[in-house]
């Protein structure tokens, strides 16, 4: 059986129910960003697959599992934009209606249920939520919907009562480390404690980035902090640098902004960080704390809080919202 690290009581549990008939056609998994949500449900139809089809049969169905051409499975998800060459900011309603028509559709293999994996349901607009709703209100036989969801209370209320829901909780050290491992096999102990730390235990966040590259600018990102000059020689090449990523890869170092700020003010708070965190390079956020006030943290993160949303959005010019973070 497929291995799903961390989360093999809830695995177990989800296909034992799909194998026998008995789990609710609407799945909803949620859990941290990076957890292995995805990883999770694809397994889940891996694991279904091989056990309910013939011998024969089985290797084929998984090739065409693995080139997302699999006619019983859909996998939905935000599209590129055809004129901007970008990914869209949500996921629309042509593409729910697209869903509907699937479910109505003559199966392929009636041996295979169909799987409709929306990833992630956060990404769905009001008319998409809206469209989806009256979908799940007439399920249709033989047909599974797994939506994947980092922020829950981000979804219609009327979805979430319609779904079996499922958390993934953060992963222990032990489990993350064995993660990191699978595609970096000489990576440093040091070096793993630090990317779980700043990860808080989500391996799917940093897994498809060069590690020392993010150990560089997370020290980059310290200094961003503490030199409140947005157009300092060091800073204007940080700026630039960070506004050449993609969406999908600034919001992780955002995410390693907060972290940062976060752990300062509990420095500031008196807080003991080193029984909080695994890694050495943390500390070298306490070398920074005495020159920032808890003011300045709170306006940086509100700023954040504030404006993150509209940056990616709307696709908002990036090094205009550095500048801005730092000058706030």
């Amino acid at each position: 059986m497929k291995k799903v690290i961390g989360f093999d009581q809830e695995f177990d549990s989800i296909l034992n129910q799909l194998l026998g008939n008995k789990l609710s056609n609407s799945l909803l998994l949620t859990g941290n960003k990076g957890i292995g949500k995805n990883y999770f449900i694809m397994s889940l139809i891996e694991e279904y697959i091989k056990k309910s089809i013939v011998s024969d049969q089985i290797h084929h169905h998984l090739s065409l599992l693995k080139n997302n051409s699999h006619p019983n499975i859909i996998i939905v998800e935000k599209e590129i934009d055809e004129k901007t060459k970008k990914l869209k900011n949500f996921i629309i309603i042509d593409q729910i209606r697209k869903i509907n028509q699937f479910s109505l559709e003559t199966s392929v293999n009636e041996n295979i249920p169909k799987f409709i994996v929306i990833d992630s349901a956060d990404d769905m607009n009001l008319n998409a939520s809206n469209a989806f709703l009256k979908t799940l209100e007439e399920p249709k036989l033989n047909t599974y919907f797994f939506l994947i969801s980092h922020q829950p209370s981000s979804l219609l209320p009327t979805i979430k009562s319609r779904c079996l829901k499922f958390n993934l909780s953060n992963h222990k050290y032990d489990n993350f480390s064995s993660i990191i491992e699978i595609s970096n096999p000489n990576i440093d102990e040091e070096t793993k404690k630090f990317l779980y730390d700043i990860t808080n235990g989500s391996p799917g966040l940093i897994n498809k980035y060069e590690f020392d590259e993010i150990l560089n600018i997370f020290e980059r990102l310290i200094n961003l902090i503490v030199d409140k000059n947005p157009f300092s020689e060091r800073n204007n090449d940080t700026i630039k640098f960070l506004s050449g990523f993609d969406n999908e890869k600034l919001k992780v170092f955002i995410s390693i902004i907060k972290f940062i700020l976060i752990t300062i003010n509990k420095i500031k708070l008196g807080i003991n960080i080193t029984e909080n965190y695994l890694s050495k390079s943390i500390l070298k956020i306490d070398t920074i704390s005495d020159k920032i006030s808890i003011d300045y943290i709170q306006r940086k993160l509100d700023y954040l809080i504030n404006n993150e949303n509209d940056l990616f959005t709307f696709n908002l010019d990036k090094k205009i919202f550095m500048i801005n973070f730092i000058s706030e």
